[in-house]
């Protein structure tokens, strides 16, 4: 029985020489540790591209920036491909060293021509890592929460300053329009009223806001209100 079974491996073998080129099937057989570090050394350099990629996307996530789905799916796929390459470890710690002709030689035929399609695979994998020149964007900003309709209950004087404000928006002579008073007589929410109806009425394609204090910071607030127009300043004036 054990010569039958011998015998069928090396038929077995001996058809799949006769179909991919001799040279590269004998070494399949008697090179099996070639295979084996290759595929040792292809899988360290993808676990360390693999690991400086999460990096990145970290570092990236902590400024609330946005990763690109592609690099997402680069590491998705690295992972499943480093996680799937054990059971062949496995069996890598099983074969042993044969540096001439083994008894099981279907087997080790087989172990070697598996882990040089998995070294290419990691190969091609570890390729595709290198067109990432960033990983992630910034994140679009939240947009502006205006009042609902419902929500706005003005009172006389501020129905009159709001149809004021609203008159002045549409007058292209004037560039900037002042809203004054008490602390707590709702100027906020009448210039939040007064942003939802430009946004609304199609006044104005965009409608930002920004808090100045009695101490600005310009800089910030242009930086912000750049954020939300998806601008950038390639440098500070």
């Amino acid at each position: 029985m054990a010569l039958e079974s011998a015998g069928g491996s090396i038929i077995a073998m001996l058809a799949e020489l006769m179909v991919e080129p001799v040279g590269r099937q004998f070494r399949y057989m008697f090179c099996f540790n070639n295979f084996a570090q290759e595929f040792k050394e292809q899988k360290e350099n993808l676990v360390s591209a693999k690991e400086r990629l999460q990096d990145d996307v970290e570092a990236a996530e902590r400024n609330a920036e946005k990763t690109y789905k592609d690099v997402k799916k680069w590491l998705e796929d690295a992972n499943n491909q480093i996680e799937g390459a054990k059971p062949l470890e496995n069996e890598i710690g099983k074969n042993g060293k044969c540096f001439t002709w083994c008894p099981n030689c279907m087997r080790q035929f087989k172990l070697s021509k598996a882990l040089a399609k998995k070294s290419e695979t990691f190969r091609k994998i570890l390729e595709n890592s290198t067109k990432f020149k960033t990983v992630a964007q910034k994140a679009p900003p939240q947009p502006i929460e205006f009042l609902t309709s419902k929500e706005f209950t003005p009172s006389e004087s501020s129905k009159e300053a709001l149809e004021q404000i609203m008159k002045a928006l549409k007058d292209d002579t004037v560039n900037m329009i002042g809203l004054y008073g008490m602390g707590g007589v709702g100027k906020t929410t009448l210039v939040k009223e007064v942003g939802r109806r430009a946004k609304e009425s199609q006044l104005f394609p965009d409608v930002l806001m920004a808090t100045v204090s009695q101490n600005p910071n310009f800089i910030g607030i242009q930086d912000r209100m750049a954020d939300s127009l998806h601008l950038k300043f390639e440098k500070n004036e």
